[in-house]
């Protein structure tokens, strides 16, 4: 019986490297991504190289699983003031806002485009049976071929741009 080989999810050079990058949230967030009540994320640590197409919401334990992507319209980074004026698009409060840049001067932002949910989540323990897979501290940019593989089992489809779930369910 011949060994199947398993590729990392994560991109290792340059040439390997996808349009989309894999980002971790706590499972609180599950409920969230799924009601789409969000379109701005913050995060301390974002790509600053280049610009990508999808963000991939891996949603951590209990969830372990990624369940969504969007289209990822700009990265950038917001000053503390802007952050905690856009409270309502990151869904969370300023206060939270507040504690969670602690002191820093500003935080990198993902300006979500249109939400897609697959099939079915794609939980870590089926990841991992098709390619080496490990859930992000922060972020990953994915691999082409790790791509190409979640988006099959994952069952997404190529969206036009605008295009929701809820927007093709309607």
């Amino acid at each position: 019986m011949a060994k199947h080989i398993l590729l990392p999810a994560k991109a290792i050079t340059d040439a390997e490297q996808s349009n989309a990058i894999v980002v971790s949230f706590a499972a609180t967030w599950h409920q969230h991504l799924l009601a789409e009540d969000f379109s701005l994320v913050i995060r301390k640590r974002v790509p600053k190289s280049r610009t990508f197409e999808w963000l991939y919401f891996h949603i951590n334990s209990p969830v372990s699983a990624i369940c969504g992507r969007a289209q990822i319209e700009t990265i950038a980074n917001l000053m503390t003031e802007q952050a905690i004026r856009r409270a309502s698009k990151i869904n969370l409060p300023p206060e939270e806002i507040k504690s969670y840049i602690a002191g820093d001067r500003h935080i990198g932002c993902y300006k979500l485009g249109a939400f897609q949910f697959g099939n079915k989540p794609v939980h870590t323990t089926e990841l991992a049976t098709r390619m080496i897979y490990h859930p992000p501290q922060s972020f990953f940019i994915l691999s082409k071929l790790g791509k190409q593989i979640l988006d099959r089992m994952a069952g997404f489809i190529q969206l036009k741009a605008g295009h929701s779930r809820n927007a093709q369910n309607k």
